[in-house]
């Protein structure tokens, strides 16, 4: 199989990390990629397979916000991202977001390792500013996720008096993230998983500390709370009868945007999205 002019052929070679050299499958210049330098065993042959997927590899580790790839048989855009799920909004063959004009949008997501396996990437292309300024990526993906208490239906009636009851539960203030914002709106869940109307909390000092977003989340949340049932639950019909997954703790995690501000679902100690595809949730009968 001929490379380059120069670089010889490709049987029973080690790759090693180079500028760049040229995959015939693939059909273009391979930046920051391999060359061959010296034979493997005898019984080990090349694959461009190989390449391409450590190619893809390569790609799945640099993702970047804005980046454009063919997921799910569609073209869509990276909104935001971490080692453990992406954000992102469909695209037309122009690249503009299909929903570009919506004030409201609750964002696709995905698990990233289903993403990186799943996923084609086709090309780089950044947020603009406005984009930037209304989707605010730089905002957490989630925050103030924990295991060990739940939703309460009881008012607080001062904050000495919310920091005793997270206290109970191991959770001190100082571990209490904020978000720097001066407007966020808050979407509290009944625990059936159905989202009720969003609230929209405001600030003047132009962030909130994570005491006081925590103690305004309870106070949102407080009024879709059954004292006697210290979960979110979720039923499905399987061919045996009906499973059921229950979900407690707390966490607050990115939804979308509501009248172009970041908005966040108030949810357990993971996000409903996991809740799907964790097993582990699932109420032994």
């Amino acid at each position: 199989m001929p490379l380059l002019p120069g670089l010889g052929t490709a049987y029973n070679c080690q790759l090693k990390e180079m500028p760049w050299c040229f995959s015939a499958d693939i059909g273009q210049f391979c930046k920051n990629y391999f060359i061959f330098e010296k034979p493997l065993k005898e019984d080990t042959s090349f694959s461009w397979l190989n390449v391409v997927c450590n190619y893809k590899n390569r790609q799945e580790k640099t993702m970047k916000i804005g980046d454009i790839f063919n997921f799910t048989n569609n073209r869509i855009r990276v909104l935001m991202f971490d080692d453990n799920e992406v954000f992102y909004q469909t695209i037309d063959d122009d690249d503009i977001f299909v929903y570009a004009k919506y004030k409201t949008i609750s964002y696709y997501w995905s698990p990233r390792d289903f993403f990186n396996k799943n996923s084609e990437f086709i090309k780089s292309m950044e947020l603009t500013e406005k984009e930037l300024e209304i989707h605010r990526p730089d905002l957490p993906l989630r925050l103030n996720c924990f295991s060990g208490l739940f939703w309460t239906n009881k008012s607080f009636e001062n904050d000495y008096d919310f920091n005793n009851f997270i206290n109970s539960a191991g959770i001190s203030k100082e571990k209490l993230i904020g978000l720097n914002n001066s407007k966020v709106v808050i979407v509290p869940t009944s625990q059936q998983q159905s989202s009720k109307k969003p609230i929209l909390l405001q600030n003047e000092k132009g962030y909130f500390s994570g005491e006081e977003l925590m103690n305004q989340c309870f106070r949102i949340q407080r009024e879709y709370v059954n004292f006697e049932k210290s979960y979110f639950s979720r039923f499905r019909l399987i061919p045996n009868g009906r499973e059921e997954k229950r979900l407690s703790g707390i966490g607050i995690y990115r939804l979308g945007i509501k009248g172009n501000l970041p908005s966040y679902y108030l949810g357990g100690e993971i996000s409903m999205g996991e809740l799907e595809s964790d097993k582990s949730f699932i109420v032994e009968k």
